[in-house]
């Protein structure tokens, strides 16, 4: 049954594979937007299988006083890539008909890139329903899925009719909100369009997340989050091999597509000054990071307005200096450039990367002082969570 509403109360709709109870990046993000929003506005959000941590909860229905809808979905292996396909698309089924079900016509969507292709399957009925989709870019498709390997060049068949049809999807949203210069300049060339795209960054946890002292000693370098094919990660242990003699750790926290060939590396080239953690819950981000000199963040090469890292605000929320690799004059490498808040490797070049280990492990500590100092700094000035959240409020304020 739709919920129908009208003139100053009727509500925003939200839609996203991940939501409250789940914790990884999207769900958290999705739902403390949710819960910005719903403070001025009556919310319901569809959302994908609650199960995608594999916790043990009861279903939960309402949150703050969010209505959630969910379906009855499939359980898929998201590392496993035909089952991750077959889970995806079901998702993206099912969760359009909760569309067509529940939201009426002429109603104010905020939806996300999640799951692949329900923001195209959703554009079918953007003009028969009168939907205006505001679209959070989290993943640009296709382009990710050459990175990721499951295409293999721009200029087959398959990924030019891709491309056609993902830009007549994005050009029929009303709004394109996209987390960096870099990308907002790529769907300025995609669309043909400037009028409809928003930049709204990440936020930094600014009030959970403590200005962290530098630990003292040997540089800790700390790469937490997902360890998938996108993170260049195979590049990244080979220049850790090749500067093993050098004084310093490396610690990884995460799981992901490429968990055991890490394991596999550090056994095989006896890299004893490197330690591969598991998931680490949300709470305990301030315990690791206070052990770390250094965030790293890296992505594949070719990455340029694909995405932008959320670690990298909570990094400077830390007060920690960054060492990113990846694409020049991509987000994360302007924010460097222009701030002074850590250093900078182009992807894909082991030796480039390996240089600049050397250069930080030799730095002096008033370097990574101004540095963490600097980060902290720009985490509260610009990308405070009150901040970033407040943007998403303003996009809504005259609806």
């Amino acid at each position: 049954m739709s919920i129908e509403l009208s003139g100053q109360n009727k509500q925003l709709f939200i839609i996203s594979e991940l939501f409250y109870p789940e914790t990884i990046s999207t769900g958290y993000i999705m739902t403390e937007i949710a819960k910005e929003l719903a403070k001025n506005k009556k919310i319901t959000v569809i959302a994908g299988p609650e199960f995608y941590e594999e916790k043990e909860h009861s279903t939960i229905n309402e949150l703050n006083h969010i209505n959630i809808i969910r379906g009855d979905y499939v359980t898929y292996n998201k590392n496993s890539f035909f089952s991750r396909i077959y889970g995806v698309l079901s998702t993206s089924w099912k969760m359009s008909n909760l569309m067509k079900k529940h939201i009426p016509a002429n109603s104010d969507i905020l939806m996300v890139t999640n799951p692949l292709i329900l923001f195209v399957l959703s554009s079918f009925y953007v003009r028969k329903k009168c939907w205006k989709i505001k679209l959070l870019v989290h993943d640009v498709f296709p382009e990710n899925l050459i990175i990721a390997g499951v295409l293999k060049s721009k200029k087959s068949i398959v990924y030019k009719g891709l491309m056609s049809i993902f830009k007549r999807a994005y050009l029929k949203m009303d709004t394109l909100i996209v987390l960096g210069r870099d990308m907002k300049k790529l769907f300025e060339d995609k669309t043909n369009s400037k009028s409809k795209i928003e930049i709204i960054e990440n936020w930094a946890d600014t009030i959970n997340i403590q200005k962290q002292h530098l630990p003292i000693g040997a540089p800790n370098f700390l790469f937490a989050g997902n360890l998938g094919r996108l993170q260049g990660l195979d590049v990244l242990l080979k220049a850790i091999s090749k500067t093993k003699e050098y004084d310093y750790t490396f610690t990884f926290i995460g799981s992901g597509a490429v968990d055991e060939s890490i394991n596999e590396y550090i056994d095989l080239h006896k890299l004893s000054n490197v330690q591969k953690l598991g998931w680490l819950p949300r709470e305990s981000q301030n315990e690791f990071l206070a052990k770390a000199t250094i965030g790293v963040i890296s992505l594949t090469k070719d990455m340029y307005g694909l995405g932008v890292p959320s670690k990298c605000y909570n990094l400077l929320a830390a007060g920690k200096p960054v060492f990113y690799i990846g694409d020049k004059d991509s987000e994360i490498h302007q924010l460097i450039s222009e701030n002074n808040i850590g250093w900078f490797a182009e992807a894909g070049n082991y030796i480039d990367i390996e240089k600049i280990i050397i250069e930080i492990v030799n730095s002096t500590t008033s370097v990574f002082e101004t540095k963490s100092k600097n980060a902290r700094i720009l985490a509260e000035e610009f990308y405070s969570k009150e901040i970033v959240l407040n943007k998403f409020s303003q996009l809504f304020e005259s609806k």
